[in-house]
């Protein structure tokens, strides 16, 4: 492949390419929107722990109370939780806190007597207690709980 001179023409070709490229670059730039940013409304986010004891609290003038099957909540088990009081259809997600373990989706067992079940293998982690945070959302609102399993 030969070298080609630098030509007139191809000079204007380049630096219009090249002030295509910059416009597009700045252009996407400027509009740029977070995927991760957005607006949810956090209804609950202090210190509800249900490692102790089940969370209750109120949404919409309804009570909301939070727990789980068995204590203590054990690593390298499967979790079980329910939740009563919850109007919609909600998901939950469980992430570590004091160690990324990734995003864990509970599995939404059923609904029986207004009390929905969901249950996730919490896997084991190099620490003897590890620190978990829930979120369970329906897409608008989000509820913020904590637990800690052991080894």
């Amino acid at each position: 492949m030969a070298i080609e001179k630098l030509t007139g023409p191809r000079l204007y070709q380049l630096i219009f390419l090249l002030i295509v490229l910059i416009s597009a670059f700045t252009w996407r730039t400027i509009t740029y929107v977070d995927p991760n940013d957005t607006k949810v409304k956090i209804i609950k986010s202090e210190a509800c722990n249900i490692t102790e004891q089940a969370c209750t609290f109120n949404i919409d003038s309804n009570q909301v109370v939070i727990d789980v099957k068995e204590r203590p909540i054990m690593q390298n088990t499967e979790m079980n939780l329910s939740i009563s009081g919850l109007d919609t259809e909600w998901s939950l997600e469980a992430e570590g806190i004091n160690m990324n373990m990734g995003k864990l989706k509970f599995l939404h067992l059923n609904a029986d007597n207004s009390e929905d079940k969901y249950s996730v293998f919490l896997p084991k982690c190099k620490h003897n207690e590890m620190k978990w945070m829930i979120n369970i959302s329906n897409g608008d609102e989000t509820i913020n709980v904590n637990f800690n399993s052991i080894k």
